[in-house]
């Protein structure tokens, strides 16, 4: 069956053939399509609405530094310990299931050199086309939606790989603990180095607080190397107990903010494993006593990079073998091979596949 589809001279034609005032037929065309980038696949960020949770579930963690949270979402803890904990809840505004709620453990004082928040690093071949660290670089928009035990002034950044330029942003929550929609716009950075690769694109941090040395002046670019945090914004790790939540966000090209693009939850999943995926597999030793049997793995999806394979369990007849250890590890898949030490096992074993930027 054909699709039918309507031109944009069409949909000009419509829009003039009302009693609407000029005003009014711009809104209305501002709504039924975004004023720059693509229709679909416009949100940069994945799992913006945190439904995907592979490593932790709904349980409550306690944050180290550069630890994952939901997935695609890292968390940044400059102490030795952790100052707040991250949790995937069902708390969330009209229109979204999930969001990701951010606990502080104490009321910290922050040193010099210190960082606190999350973020999600960007990976590159899906930013190059932005042109940033030029004179073509473009505006973005961040949206986003957001609850707080505070309110005030908050605020976040874009950054590059190296953070050698950082574009602090701020918004303001006006009524503790209720959902707010809040839209931030960047301007391209015309200069500095962003990686055009698989590697780190572009990185937006929301910030739980820093110290000044680690804080700069909103709405513009710095050169100065880490500015995660806006000078003045409140830093949450000092209250004890203070909550901030997020979810809807969204990071789009342009300086107009688009209803959050949700996709399902099998695209996100798969987003996601480019990244980080469970795998499990299972080997038997059906007349052997001895010698090695082994299995060849292959990923639901092909890794950014050749990734980093960790053995989490053994289930099954484990008496009889060894433990299990990977080899040949490529972006498609590896293969797992163990000892025979007695006759016949029988089982299966866990495997983490991480590439994270």
């Amino acid at each position: 069956m054909a699709l039918n589809t309507v031109s944009s001279d069409r949909l000009s034609t419509n829009v003039k053939n009302t009693n609407f005032t000029a005003a009014e037929k711009q809104d209305l065309t501002d709504d039924i399509l975004p004023l720059a980038g693509q229709i679909g696949n416009r949100n940069l960020l994945i799992n913006g609405d945190m439904q995907i949770s592979q490593r932790n579930g709904t349980s409550s963690v306690a944050v180290v530094n550069n630890s994952f949270t939901v997935d695609r979402w890292q968390a940044v803890n400059d102490a030795g310990s952790s100052k707040f904990s991250v949790q995937q809840v069902t708390d969330a505004p009209v229109g979204f299931y999930n969001s990701l709620k951010m606990t502080s453990s104490s009321a910290y004082t922050i040193p010099s050199n210190e960082v606190y928040g999350i973020g999600q690093k960007i990976e590159g071949l899906n930013t190059n086309w932005l042109e940033f660290g030029s004179s073509d670089a473009k505006t973005i928009t961040i949206s986003f939606f957001v609850k707080s035990s505070l309110s005030g002034t908050f605020g976040g950044s874009v950054l590059n790989a190296d953070m050698t330029r950082g574009f602090p942003w701020t918004y303001t929550i006006s009524s503790a603990d209720t959902w707010e929609r809040k839209t931030v716009t960047v301007s391209g950075s015309p200069d500095g180095t962003w990686s055009t690769n698989n590697g780190t694109g572009i990185r937006v941090h929301w910030s739980m607080g820093a110290n000044a040395n680690r804080s700069g002046t909103a709405g513009q670019w710095s050169t100065a190397q880490y500015t995660f945090h806006p000078t003045g914004a409140t830093n949450v790790v000092s209250t004890n107990g203070a909550t901030l939540q997020i979810t809807g966000c969204q990071v789009e090209v342009g300086s107009v903010a688009t209803d959050f693009e949700h996709r399902s939850f099998a695209q996100e999943l798969a987003l996601c494993q480019r990244y980080f995926e469970k795998a499990e597999g299972g080997m038997i030793a059906t007349g052997l006593s001895s010698g090695y049997i082994g299995m060849t793995q292959s990923y639901v999806v092909a890794k950014r990079a050749s990734p980093t394979v960790t053995r989490i369990s053994d289930s099954g007849d484990t008496g009889n073998v060894g433990t299990p250890f990977t080899e040949a590890i490529t972006i498609d898949g590896f293969r797992a091979v163990a000892q025979v030490t007695g006759a016949g096992p029988k089982f299966q074993t866990l495997f983490k596949i991480e590439c994270e930027l």
